[in-house]
Order: structure tokens, then C-alpha cells, then sequence
């Protein structure tokens, strides 16, 4: 049994080379992808930042809207 260049295991890291050759632009639409999917949660994350303070915002304009409305309730009924 000698390892010289018929035997099998040895063409197989030939033919592996070539194949990575053939498929260098689906390899590389592939890390387009993996690049996209990581850049996606930084978008997720900036969009729930946003959404947080709009939210809070929301909060302290409800909060002074209903204790102003409740102060003239009761200036008015004071008059």
C-alpha cells in the first residue's frame, strides 16, 4: 500500500482545491450573508434603543399631561 498519486486520499485534496476554486463566488455570496446576519442585530438593537425612548418620552409627556389636567380640575372647582 503506497501513498503516491493514485491513491484516492490524495486526489481528494486535489479535487478539493478545484472545487473551492469553482465555487469562490458562492463562497463569497455566503460571507455576504453571514456578514449581513451579523450587521442585522446591530440594526435590532439601534431600532429597540429608539423605541425605548420614544416610549419613556411618552411616558413623562402622559404624566405631565394628566397632572396638569387634574391641577386646572381642581382650580376650576375651587373657583
Amino acid at each position: 500500500m503506497s501513498h503516491g498519486r493514485n491513491d484516492p486520499s490524495a486526489s481528494f485534496s486535489v479535487s478539493g482545491k478545484q472545487d473551492y476554486k469553482k465555487t469562490k463566488p458562492a463562497l463569497r455570496a455566503t460571507r455576504l450573508k453571514a456578514e449581513a446576519k451579523r450587521s442585522a442585530p446591530g440594526i435590532r438593537d439601534t431600532i429597540l434603543v429608539i423605541v425605548a425612548v420614544l416610549v419613556f418620552l411618552l411616558v413623562i409627556y402622559a404624566f405631565f399631561y394628566l397632572n396638569l389636567s387634574t391641577e386646572l380640575d381642581l382650580d376650576v372647582d375651587m373657583d
